[in-house]
């Protein structure tokens, strides 16, 4: 009885759909009071959605929390917060260039970081899967340091 019952838990697990990992990911600079991202934020979604789940992951690097009247120390947090999240997804540099930007979105390779395209708020949902889709293959399929594409690219670094 236990073997059977072993046997049959084994089945189920294999069964299970197996999570893909990202092959890209989408470095969102976000805020609810961000008027681009409203726009933005739902055509990134459908798009993504467009993809074969797991394949593509979105990570919002969201500075909601830093208003007009928000203090150094606040705004100082967010920041941090903001920081070690982009680089925990190997996309720090990517602070460094847009940080505190908002309605922005930066496609990078999962693997080594490397940007590969931006999405913005006048593009289209067809647009930005078209471009999604471009980079998907560019990661896969591309050496590091040979992953972009031909045609506009990414705004020129605010910072750093």
């Amino acid at each position: 009885m236990r073997r059977v019952l072993t046997l049959l838990v084994l089945s189920i697990i294999a069964a299970l759909p197996v999570q893909a990992e990202p092959v890209l990911k989408v470095i969102n600079f976000t805020a609810d009071w961000c008027p681009n991202c409203q726009i933005l934020n739902p055509r990134l979604d459908r798009a993504i959605d467009a993809f074969e789940a797991g394949s593509i992951e979105r990570v919002d690097l969201d500075v909601t929390a830093i208003r007009r009247n928000s203090s150094r120390i606040e705004r100082a947090a967010v920041e941090t917060d903001a920081l070690m999240l982009a680089g925990e997804h190997k996309a720090a540099y990517l602070w460094d260039w847009y940080g505190g930007i908002t309605g922005i979105a930066v496609a990078i390779a999962a693997d080594t970081g490397e940007p590969i395209t931006c999405f913005m708020r006048p593009m289209k949902k067809a647009d930005i899967e078209d471009r999604l889709r471009l980079a998907k293959i560019l990661a896969e399929r591309a050496k590091p340091g040979n992953r972009k594409p031909e045609g506009p690219d990414c705004p020129a670094p605010m910072r750093g």
